[in-house]
């Protein structure tokens, strides 16, 4: 009997590519993203894609769904899907952005030191203007959240001379961390950072983790960095903050609501950097995703599907 699996991304076609010649027993179809479903998301025992873009319908309506494959780190989207079967296995992508993402936060971190922004606008205006620049090496950074990714950027950050903070759900011992705290401990703790960088996942416990009490509590001077979600982050807190220049800056990579509104006073904020969530995306993500789809397709088809990788507990 053939399996059907069904992918919905941008660049759908790609994994399809792929995937077909490795697994000639299932039958695969995809969109290219959006909220557009073709009817094979509606039949399909396999759904692959990125929770953020997955129409709900493709839940209210399939009821064969037994493997939901996250493209992302994150679950939301999935997760937390209600019509979604309780025995529906859902597995992430956890563990692939390593590279990507620790090399966004330093690009992010360097282009707050140097004022990157004026820099350009500079070059544009045919201005020649100098000013000192800050260095990471001494500066205390703040990871919010201890997972893989938290702990390849803490081994970085490391190396370039910095002191570094972790924060997470269940604080424990890492190395490469000075100190560790628990969320808990967030507002009491947070005033030592220059340089705050959100990389927790989203769930309800960490829907506005940074609130008015954390921005309050961080140093005028400090710079906050969210390339998790932007749920994570109180968005009137945070527009308060930069309005009254009670952190110095904000280098936003993801939001509540995406695309970010028109009207959203974050883009004319001079002390605001915003990118178009891209922290997670590299030139190398179908290869780097694929190693665990692979894996997790082929124990999945052989009726191992306690040796799938990346399982996630359902909210």
């Amino acid at each position: 009997m053939t399996v059907k699996a069904h992918l919905v991304a941008f660049n759908a076609n790609e994994y399809c590519d792929l995937l077909a010649p490795m697994f000639p027993e299932v039958k695969f179809t995809y969109d290219l993203g959006g909220k557009n479903t073709s009817d094979a998301a509606f039949e399909c025992e396999i759904l692959i894609g990125f929770g953020v873009e997955l129409n709900g319908k493709i839940f209210e309506r399939n009821k064969n769904i037994r493997w939901v494959q996250g493209l992302g780190t994150g679950m939301d989207g999935i997760n937390n899907r209600t019509e979604l079967s309780a025995d529906t296995i859902t597995t992430s992508m956890r563990g692939i952005h390593g590279p990507q993402m620790t090399d966004m936060a330093f690009l992010l971190m360097l282009s707050f030191n140097r004022n990157f922004p004026k820099i350009l606008d500079n070059q544009r205006s045919h201005k020649w203007q100098r000013w000192p620049g800050l260095i990471l090496q001494s500066k205390t950074v703040a990871i919010l959240g201890m997972g893989i990714i938290g702990g390849e950027l803490a081994k970085k950050c490391k190396a370039f001379g910095m002191k570094i903070i972790g924060f997470s759900r269940t604080p424990r011992g890492a190395d490469d961390y000075d100190q560790v705290f628990s969320y808990d401990d967030l507002a009491a703790n947070i005033g030592a950072a220059d340089y705050v960088v959100v990389l927790t996942p989203y769930t309800p416990g960490s829907k506005h983790l940074v609130g008015a009490d954390v921005l309050a509590a961080m140093k005028p001077s400090a710079f906050i960095i969210n390339l998790a979600r932007g749920s994570v982050i109180d968005d009137a807190a945070l527009i308060d903050a930069l309005a009254e220049k009670s952190i110095a800056g904000a280098w936003l990579d993801v939001f509540a609501a995406e695309p970010l509104a028109e009207g959203s006073p974050l883009w004319d904020m001079e002390n605001v950097i915003i990118t178009p969530h891209m922290g997670g995306m590299s030139e190398d993500y179908v290869a780097q995703a694929m190693q665990v789809i692979e894996v997790n397709m082929r124990a999945f088809l052989d009726g191992r599907e306690g040796d799938m990788i990346n399982r996630v507990e359902r909210i």
